[in-house]
C-alpha cells in the first residue's frame, strides 16, 4: 500500500509539473512556426503534406513532422493523414499578421527571454524589484546588461519594431472616449487666441494614434497645435507612416528624462499613455519634474495607466510581472498619488473606465 500510496504521488506531482512544461513546448513550437511563417504556408482549405511545407519554408521535413505532431496533439492543427496539416479555428489566428501571431512574439521577446535570465539576476542582487532602469532582466536576457529598456531597443531594431507594434495594438484598447472630458481645453484655446500654445502633448506617444483618438471625437482641437514628442528613432519611423493622421511636423523627438523643447513648452495637456509603468520610480519622478518645469500655472498632466487593485484577474498580474524584466510596474492609486507629491504635483481627479482596469489620473500643479 506504501508503494502505491508513493506512486500516486508522484505521478500526480508530475502531473501539475508536466503542465507547465507541455505550455512552454507549445509556446515554442507556436513562436517557431510563426517565424518561419509555417502557418502563413498553410493553405485556407485543405490540407498541406509536411514535405511541401518543408519545400516552401525552407526547413527539415522530420523537424516539422515533429513539431506539427505535438500542435496535433494540441488540436492546434489537424491532420486526417498521416503526413499532413490543416488549420482548424485555433491555428488561422497565428498568420502573420493577426493579433495573436504578434502576442506570441512580444511574449516571447519582452518575458521568456528576460526570464531565463532571473536565476541569474536574483544571484546578483537578491530577490528584490529592478531599481535601476540600467540593471534589468532585459538586459541580462539580450546580452545588454548595461542598457535600460530604450537603449537595448536603440541596439536592437528588431525588438524595437515588436514593441512599438504592440504599443500601437493598445491605442484603440485604451481609448479615453466616455472616461475623460477634453471640453475644458475649448475655453483655454479661447483664452489663447494666438493659436501657437500647444494644446496636447502626447509624452511617449509613438506613432501617434492614441493622440489621432483624441482629435478624432474632440475636432474643436487643431491638430497644428499638438504633438507627439518621442524617443528621435520613433519620431522618425512615425513620419514615415502614412497613416498616422498627424502632419510630420506634429511628431518631436526628445526624451521625457530632460528639459522639454520650447516647443512644447506650457501646453494646456501633458498625457502620458501607459508610459510611465515601464520605468523605476526614480525616473518616473524624474519624468514628472520635467513636465513641471515645462508647465504653466494652468497645466493638466493626464497619466492613463492600469491600477493595481484587491481582487485583479489572472492576466492583469501576468502584465505587471512582465513589466517587471524591463524595470516597469504597475501601481495602485496611493502610489500615483506619492509618486506625483514628490515631483511637486497633486491629484485633482481619478476617472476610471467601467470596462476595464485602466484609470485617468489628472494631475494639476501642488
Amino acid at each position: 500500500m506504501a508503494a502505491e500510496a508513493l506512486a500516486l504521488n508522484v505521478r500526480q506531482a508530475l502531473e501539475s509539473a508536466s503542465k507547465h512544461y507541455m505550455s512552454l513546448i507549445e509556446f515554442g513550437i507556436l513562436k517557431t512556426f510563426i517565424d518561419f511563417k509555417v502557418f502563413d504556408n498553410i493553405p485556407d482549405n485543405g490540407s498541406i503534406t509536411i514535405a511541401e511545407l518543408a519545400t516552401l519554408t525552407g526547413g527539415e521535413e522530420s523537424l516539422l513532422q515533429r513539431f506539427s505532431d505535438y500542435l496535433v496533439a494540441s488540436e492546434i492543427l489537424a491532420s486526417s493523414v498521416q503526413g499532413c496539416v490543416a488549420h482548424t479555428a485555433r491555428s488561422v489566428s497565428y498568420r502573420t499578421p493577426e493579433i495573436a501571431a504578434g502576442f506570441v512574439s512580444h511574449v516571447y521577446n519582452f518575458f521568456l527571454r528576460p526570464m531565463a535570465s532571473w536565476t541569474a539576476y536574483f544571484d546578483q542582487h537578491g530577490l528584490v524589484e529592478p531599481k535601476d532602469s540600467r540593471v534589468i532582466p532585459l538586459g541580462l536576457g539580450t546580452g545588454h546588461p548595461d542598457l535600460d529598456l530604450y537603449g537595448i531597443l536603440a541596439a536592437e531594431p528588431k525588438l524595437a519594431q515588436l514593441f512599438n507594434k504592440a504599443q500601437e495594438r493598445s491605442a484603440g484598447i485604451y481609448s479615453l472616449q466616455e472616461v475623460y472630458d477634453f471640453g475644458w481645453v475649448r475655453a483655454h484655446l479661447s483664452q489663447d487666441g494666438s493659436g501657437r500654445r500647444p494644446a496636447i502633448v502626447d509624452v511617449g506617444g509613438g506613432h501617434g494614434l492614441a493622440l489621432r483618438d483624441i482629435l478624432a471625437y474632440n475636432t474643436f482641437i487643431p491638430v497644428s497645435q499638438c504633438f507627439v514628442f518621442d524617443l528621435p528613432t520613433t519620431v522618425e519611423e512615425a513620419k514615415e507612416k502614412k497613416d498616422t493622421g498627424l502632419p510630420p511636423g506634429q511628431f518631436l523627438g526628445g526624451t521625457m528624462l530632460e528639459r522639454f523643447p520650447q516647443a512644447i513648452r506650457g501646453a494646456m495637456i501633458y498625457q502620458f499613455r501607459r508610459v510611465l509603468s515601464d520605468f523605476v520610480d526614480k525616473d518616473i519622478v524624474l519624468a514628472l519634474n520635467c513636465v513641471r518645469e515645462a508647465s504653466a500655472a494652468d497645466t493638466r498632466v493626464l497619466l492613463i495607466e492600469e491600477l493595481v487593485k484587491p481582487g485583479r484577474g489572472k492576466f492583469a498580474v501576468a502584465q505587471d510581472i512582465s513589466v517587471m524584466n524591463f524595470g516597469g510596474k504597475r501601481r495602485s492609486e496611493m502610489v500615483w498619488r506619492g509618486l506625483a507629491e514628490e515631483a511637486g504635483f497633486h491629484v485633482n481627479a481619478m476617472y476610471e473606465d467601467a470596462k476595464s482596469e485602466f484609470a485617468v489620473i489628472e494631475l494639476t500643479l501642488a
